[in-house]
């Protein structure tokens, strides 16, 4: 009898500050099973690919305790919270310490007192920052849940001004927070360096660039003022634009060129491929299944069309017709005085 399928539940809309591919080790049989996984807010998120949008499990970090290294076994690391331990293990040591490093900052409100370089600190403290903000909405909005007291309105909710059509006809812009886009650029060097997306405010816009040069990585945002009768890009004295092409266009145009547009392409497979666990190891595998290339047939519609449809005849002329005539008594000629040169001679 085949093993009943894992649950999945659909996950929220909430930031997702670092993912990559983490094992974790079940709590019955004690193996490690591998899953794509992703810290959105302060909750580990356990999916069986980086496509899929549901997940199979999840770890809340309400109750952290620390985040420690487990030298029993190699990138491994114990996530220690009030209710019990889970044992961890990342791809390589760099990666375990970046995981410590992110649930940390999300568990404690605070950017932990490790050896990162410059450039991992400073996303890291963006993340703080995201968080923090993330906590303070969401208390606001069970405040908000409450109901009023008497003689007090409930205020409207307001709606985003970057929230229109515009946007759909930009393929730059992007609906994500500060922290997602400059992980959004990190990966997708190769299909441009720049992007548009809200700013934390919600009501304005933030151009997010990316430049790696060497060993350097440097990340840059800029405010563009949402104006009644258009925008500002909040540089210099200020830079008036009509559109949002127009913002990008001036960016392209400052820099000669080094910036580009972030378009990254439509997130579809294109080879159909199953995920298979290992029996010994646990590991996903995915493997991708062949299938024979077929010419497109006709259906049994346009077959029955194509018999009851008959050819209409063609209605020659007179001409045509004494033309046709005279080129067939021609082919017969020469086909008879190949075969006997003396017949048709005077």
């Amino acid at each position: 009898m085949a093993s009943p399928r894992p649950a999945r539940h659909r996950a929220l809309l909430v930031p997702g500050y670092y993912d990559g591919y983490l094992q974790k080790q079940e709590t019955k049989s004690k193996k490690l099973k591998g899953f794509w996984t992703v810290l959105r807010g302060n909750e580990l998120f356990f999916q069986m690919t980086s496509r899929d949008p549901t997940y199979i499990e999840k770890i809340s970090l309400d109750n952290f305790v620390s985040v420690e290294n487990d030298e029993s076994q190699k990138n491994s690391f114990i996530l220690k919270l009030k209710s019990g331990d889970t044992k961890l293990q990342a791809v390589s040591l760099e990666a375990r310490e970046e995981w410590k490093g992110f649930i940390h900052t999300v568990g404690r409100l605070e950017v932990p007192d490790m050896d990162f370089l410059p450039g991992q600190i400073h996303r890291l403290q963006d993340v703080l920052e995201e968080e923090v903000k993330r906590c303070q909405k969401t208390a606001s909005s069970s405040l908000s849940l409450s109901p009023p007291q008497s003689g007090r309105t409930t205020p409207e909710p307001v709606q985003s001004d970057y929230d229109d059509v515009e946007n759909d006809q930009l393929s730059c812009f992007y609906k994500i927070s500060r922290v997602e886009a400059q992980t959004l650029l990190e990966k997708n060097v190769e299909f441009g360096n720049m992007l548009m997306r809200p700013s934390s405010d919600g009501q304005n816009l933030s151009i997010s660039t990316l430049q790696a040069l060497k060993n350097n990585v440097i990340v840059k945002h800029y405010r563009v003022r949402c104006a009644d009768n258009g925008y500002v890009i909040e540089i210099e004295d200020g830079i008036f634009c009509k559109s949002r092409q127009e913002i990008v266009d001036i960016f392209i145009e400052r820099t000669k060129g080094v910036l580009k547009p972030l378009e990254v392409t439509t997130d579809y497979e294109i080879n159909l491929s199953i995920a298979q666990e290992d029996a010994e190891s646990g590991e996903l595998i995915h493997q991708k299944i062949h299938t024979a290339t077929q010419s497109p047939t006709k259906t049994s519609t346009e077959l029955v069309k194509a018999k009851l449809s008959p050819k209409i005849p063609v209605i020659l002329k007179p001409k045509e017709i004494l033309r046709n005539h005279c080129l067939q008594i021609q082919k017969f000629v020469n086909r008879q005085s190949h075969f006997n040169p003396t017949l048709f001679q005077h």
